[in-house]
């Protein structure tokens, strides 16, 4: 298997095994009283067009790309720590990665995976980009109440993060191809970086990530009960990863040979270069929104909201039972991945699970989300 084609397959790699994106909205801390202790994870995974743990194999079962750009994606946010009052300090873990394609490039992956021929004189639009990075840091969190507006409570709050990166994969291919009796003809250009592997002739060394993350929200409460939650992380937020290797090629005129496992070998032509001295790498961090709005009815509240990030919309829809004071339970349903989620929360605690399909091993998406805290 030649560089181009590898590298657009490991773009395709890298998903591991709630709400989509794990949002944290500050203005939460805004009016309360007293100290706690408190842990919470979240983690999604999805994709548009492949069973999740298909997604590094061969793409078995059932196979459903959209018009325009697919998506395959995660995040991931663990955190541990204490509030006092309307301040919060924690400690923080994110992994987090985003992979575009279009639906020609998609569909050439399929086939290559499924060890598919195809009829000559299709031609394919090749598109793929994927960024994701995986931090650890601290982050401090304060919430505001502010004077009520016709009978409305509002409040917001803001936080900062400073990051230390792991690890970062920035990349992408793009050009045309065309397939033809022997194989396909096509030109292509790849530009990589990956902290976690090496490239031939570029010096040893250890990249070194660091960045910060701004967050903001805001919450109004009306009087009877109604709620509207805005919240945005990342607002502003970036990555400096320095000893960055970095690679640009281009490949036309490609010969299609199988290796003996069925798959996919080309013949190319290739150009390009390796940043030999390494470099540093400035990674804007993509802001991610989260708005919601809830209406009480007796024991029961509805809600209708949704995620959004880089021109991604993820629409959700749900309702809240209220079983007693302390308990209550939660069914919604997410537009993008069709995945139903179900929770259960406590005054100590609370656990969410969601998934595309009541059988894991065939769903596109699934998540948790969970966590506990202790008042003093």
């Amino acid at each position: 298997m030649n560089k181009i084609t590898f590298c657009v397959l490991t773009l395709f790699s890298g998903l591991a095994q709630a709400d989509i994106l794990g949002i944290s909205n500050p203005a939460e801390l805004a009016g309360k009283q007293g100290t706690s202790v408190y842990a919470e994870g979240h983690y999604f995974t999805g994709d548009d067009y492949v069973a999740v743990n298909e997604f590094s194999n061969n793409w078995n079962g059932s196979y459903t790309p959209r018009n325009g750009m697919n998506l395959a994606m995660l995040y991931g946010r663990a955190e541990a720590g204490a509030t006092h009052d309307s301040w919060r300090v924690a400690a923080l873990y994110r992994k987090e990665l985003l992979i575009e394609s279009n639906r020609d490039l998609t569909n050439m992956v399929y086939y290559n995976k499924q060890h598919l021929s195809v009829p000559a004189g299709q031609s394919f639009n090749i598109n793929v980009q994927a960024q994701g990075f995986e931090a650890n840091g601290v982050r401090l969190d304060k919430g505001f109440v502010l004077p009520q507006l016709n009978g409305i409570t509002v409040s917001a709050g803001a936080g900062i993060s400073l990051l230390r990166g792991m690890s970062v994969r920035i990349g992408q291919v793009s050009g045309n191809a065309a397939s033809t009796l022997t194989g396909y003809a096509y030109d292509a250009t790849v530009e990589d970086s990956y902290s976690k592997t090496t490239y031939p002739f570029i010096r040893d060394a250890t990249p070194i990530g660091q960045g910060y993350a701004l967050d903001a929200g805001a919450k109004a409460v009306w009087a009877n009960g109604s709620r509207l939650d805005l919240a945005v992380n990342d607002l502003l937020g970036e990555m400096r990863w320095d000893n960055m290797p970095h690679t640009i090629e281009t490949a036309n005129s490609a010969t299609l040979v199988r290796d003996p496992s069925g798959y996919i070998y080309y013949n190319p032509t290739v150009t390009g270069m390796n940043d030999l001295n390494r470099r540093t790498i400035s990674q804007q961090l993509n802001p991610k929104l989260h708005a919601q709005y809830s209406y009480p009815l007796e024991k029961f509240d509805l809600s209708a909201g949704t995620d959004w990030t880089k021109g991604y919309w993820f629409p959700q829809a749900g309702v809240t039972y209220r079983l007693n004071e302390s308990w209550k339970t939660t069914l919604d349903y997410d537009v993008r991945f069709s995945t139903v989620g179900l929770g259960i929360e406590h005054k100590w605690f609370y656990l969410n699970l969601r998934s595309e399909s009541v059988s894991l091993g065939n769903s596109k998406a699934y998540g948790l989300a969970g966590g506990m805290k202790v008042l003093f």
